[in-house]
């Protein structure tokens, strides 16, 4: 079972962009932190509504291991932390984030980190986007920010540049 823990920033961009399918058709069972669903709901706007219209293709859960929390909110927000801390316990086989320090300290713990980038170029891959290239400035004009290194090295690889 391929299952996901989700933070805050990939939800919003791709429910900004209409994009959720490309997380839910990407695990089996996707988790959601109550602090990360609380941060997604502390904006009411479209993308608000896009997720919790998709609320039943997630499961929320709190982390059981609290102490290790702690230590883990010592270096990430909250939000960060809980994805961390909820992936580790469940044996997650991704975590869904976009903050580089957030994915790096994943990376230190043996988690495998994905962002919306990468969400967007497998989808290409795979045939289920005509142009990642439209989606990154849809991304970039909802204030998703990237360097151009990034953008060309994504574009590279799905076949835009």
């Amino acid at each position: 079972m391929r299952v996901w823990v989700a933070d805050a920033s990939p939800l919003i961009f791709l429910a900004k962009l209409d994009r959720l399918d490309l997380l839910i058709e990407s695990a089996d069972q996707i988790l959601l932190p109550p602090t990360v669903l609380s941060e997604v709901q502390a904006h009411s706007d479209v993308a608000t509504l896009r997720i919790e219209n998709a609320l039943p293709s997630f499961d929320v859960r709190m982390p059981a291991v609290l102490p290790a929390l702690k230590i883990l909110k010592a270096n990430l927000d909250a939000g960060e932390a809980e994805v961390i801390a909820l992936a580790i316990e469940s044996g997650a086989e991704r975590v869904v984030m976009d903050d580089l320090e957030a994915r790096r300290f994943a990376r230190r713990v043996g988690l495998s980190p994905i962002g919306t980038l990468g969400l967007l170029l497998a989808a290409r891959l795979r045939g289920k986007l005509p142009s990642i290239r439209k989606e990154i400035e849809k991304l970039r004009d909802h204030g998703f920010r990237v360097s151009g290194s990034l953008i060309r090295a994504i574009l590279k690889a799905g076949d835009e540049l």
